[in-house]
């Protein structure tokens, strides 16, 4: 649980994994890139049916949601049309940021994302 009550997992993919494994879907067409697939993929990085498989898949949900946000605009930029360029910081954050529980989902506080996606950067005036 956290401050306010809200349960949260603490289910971590190590950074550089996590950016890996998005890197990979995000490889594919933006049609292509369907639940099965992201499974497949995550099956495939991390030996089966995994803890880590697991977390991974549920962390690119949560992603997924956390894109919806406003506050996630000025995070990303928009190429073309539908297509979205993610800044390799905030999908190393994806793997280590805390989930909380809304209803059914497990969703990103974007604040906490956004916190741990400065963990990620350089420091400012180093290229």
């Amino acid at each position: 649980m956290n401050e306010s009550g809200t349960p949260e997992l603490a289910l971590h993919v190590p950074p550089d994994e996590m950016v890996k494994y998005i890197q990979d879907l995000m490889r594919l067409p933006h049609d292509e890139i369907a639940a099965a697939t992201a499974w497949s993929l995550a099956h495939r990085q991390w030996g089966g049916d995994t803890p880590l498989a697991r977390a991974a898949l549920l962390r690119w949900g949560a992603l997924n949601l956390a894109f919806q946000d406003k506050r996630l605009e000025t995070w990303t930029v928009t190429r073309e049309r539908d297509k979205i360029q993610v800044p390799a910081a905030l999908v190393a954050a994806a793997g280590v940021a805390p989930l909380i529980i809304t209803g059914e989902r497990a969703v990103f506080d974007i604040p906490a994302l956004l916190d741990a996606t400065l963990e990620f950067q350089p420091a400012a005036g180093q290229a």
